[in-house]
């Protein structure tokens, strides 16, 4: 101590020790649903309230939470996303030490996962928590055996839900009601399991549905169609194999097919149907045939008998071609439209007035005897080759015949051996007489062929516009060279006209329809003037 101006003043030895601050220790959270119900409930609101207040027992903060309806099925949970994120999350963030997960069936619903996330997780220096059950945190053999309890009771309980589950798709099925996500082309509807026509898109896969059961397009460029309309629609456009696996599919006819653990089958579904059942069969032979190359695209499509046949009177005389057009409401109806124009016309319609002016044309019998005479020549020119035949094998019969007549008579004088050569000889000659006469008994009498192929065909001249919709499109095509050569035309005012029609035949109408019949020509006939019956 020293003294200094009356003033006294003491010196002390200081010694600070700093001792290091503790590192601080975090955790992290998750809380998990796994129906809508349990959403709507607020069992999620439930469980982060129950986390929030073990990790403040435990005095720790909680840096991120996992929460939402996430499947914790069996199976499933390896490499599960959530679980995943957050493996990774206290990778990179070591001040984690807790895992705070409400119970044991909120984390998962598998005896076997869960333990093996719980070791995984131990490795990494993180202990799972379960706020509502502290039983089950220390590691004691007590612990662990509560725990397996707990886990057990869950993978029970979630075995007995899925149980229930699918014997309730099963009776879903049955009664015709689809219980999954809407196919494409449908929307839910307001009674469960029974789906409606999503009117944005319903019209579009119909008529994707359509183009690959009829062969009008191959899968490949009926897809690229759709795309053309989905996609601005704001849809992904589709690949092809998604594509090939929707069109496959059965529902769309009306039949309800689900594999699997369900496996259940309903062949008359409630919902409305896009296809028939032979269109949907259509289909799968299209795709079975796919991989081999062997489609045969069509030409043209048997519910449109009039494509490429019939002309639109505008500017460019442009074919129709037709399609199901649908109103968005879940209504397709069969339309044909102008290539040139785009003007459509009810198939209905169109068929109707056709069918007006073939009633009103017959087979014009002044006619007869030309048309005979040509029918003769061309038979003449057809059975040259048959006649030249007949004669021949007559000449062979004739000779046969005199050949045999000698033979007897020297079989009569013969003896011995020589009469049995004789003998064998005139077999054969009856044998092959025999052979000879039935060919000949084949060909019908010439004449009378002539009589039978002239009267088919004066009938089948006059049937011909009662056959036009029974054809086939090639034969169909032919007919209309002959009935109307100068083609058929579909006008502004809805009649059906046509240049000229052919020679064969004449307009014939009655006093009522006079005027309309007159009216379905758009110009005056070329080569037969038209003319009324009373």
């Amino acid at each position: 101590m020293v003294a200094s101006s009356g003033i006294s003043c003491i010196k002390y030895n200081i010694r600070i020790i700093i001792r290091p601050m503790a590192k601080r220790i975090s955790a992290i959270a998750l809380c998990r649903v796994s129906t809508a119900e349990q959403r709507l409930s607020n069992s999620l609101t439930r469980q982060e309230l129950s986390v929030q207040n073990a990790a403040d027992e435990l005095n720790v903060g909680i840096e991120k939470v996992w929460s939402g309806d996430v499947s914790s099925k069996a199976g499933n949970n390896i490499r599960r996303k959530d679980l995943m994120e957050m493996l990774t999350y206290v990778r990179q963030h070591k001040s984690v030490k807790y895992l705070i997960i409400d119970e044991v069936d909120r984390f998962m619903r598998s005896l076997d996962e869960m333990f093996y996330w719980k070791v995984v997780l131990k490795d990494l220096g993180v202990s799972l928590w379960f706020a509502s059950n502290p039983e089950l945190n220390d590691d004691s053999a007590q612990a662990k055996l509560l725990l397996s309890l707990d886990g057990y009771k869950a993978e029970g309980s979630n075995e007995e839900r899925q149980r229930k589950s699918i014997q309730g798709h099963k009776a879903a099925i049955r009664e015709g009601r689809y219980t999954f996500p809407p196919l494409p082309g449908y929307m839910k509807g307001n009674k469960p399991g029974i789906h409606v026509l999503n009117p944005l898109y319903c019209d579009i896969w119909q008529s994707a549905l359509k183009d690959v059961a009829s062969r009008l397009y191959t899968p490949s460029s009926a897809l690229k169609r759709l795309n053309s309309y989905i996609v601005p629609l704001g849809k992904p456009a589709l690949k092809i194999d998604k594509f090939n696996h929707f069109i496959a599919n059965p529902f769309y006819c009306g039949t309800i097919v689900v594999g699997g653990q369900v496996n259940e089958r309903c062949e008359k579904g409630l919902h409305p149907t896009l296809i028939t059942r032979a269109e949907h069969e259509s289909i799968l032979e299209v795709l079975a045939l796919r991989p081999n190359r062997q489609i045969r695209k069509l030409q043209y499509n048997p519910e449109f008998p009039l494509n490429k046949i019939i002309e639109h009177d505008c500017d460019d005389h442009s074919p129709f071609t037709g399609s199901f057009q649908g109103n968005g409401q879940g209504k397709h109806y069969p339309k044909y439209r102008c290539r040139r124009c785009g003007k459509q016309y009810h198939r209905s319609e169109v068929h109707g007035e056709l069918n007006s002016v073939l009633s009103s044309i017959h087979y014009d019998g002044n006619q007869r005897k030309e048309f005979i005479s040509a029918l003769a020549t061309v038979w003449k020119e057809k059975q040259q080759d048959n006649i030249q035949h007949i004669k021949t094998l007559q000449k062979r019969l004739n000779s046969l015949k005199t050949t045999k007549s000698s033979l007897i008579r020297e079989h009569a004088l013969s003896v011995g051996i020589q009469k049995e050569e004789i003998a064998e000889e005139i077999t054969n000659l009856r044998d092959e007489i025999a052979l000879i006469s039935d060919e000949l008994t084949t060909y019908k009498d010439i004449h009378h062929d002539l009589v039978e192929f002239i009267k088919f065909s004066l009938e089948y001249t006059n049937r011909l516009k009662d056959d036009w919709w029974d054809l086939g499109q090639e034969d169909r095509l032919k007919c209309q060279q002959l009935l109307f050569p100068d083609g058929i035309r579909f006008q502004s005012n809805k009649k059906v006209g046509t240049g000229q029609i052919s020679p064969l035949y004449r307009l014939v109408s009655n006093k009522k329809d006079l005027r309309e019949s007159r009216k379905s020509l758009m110009v005056e006939l070329e080569g037969i003037a038209p003319s009324s019956s009373v």
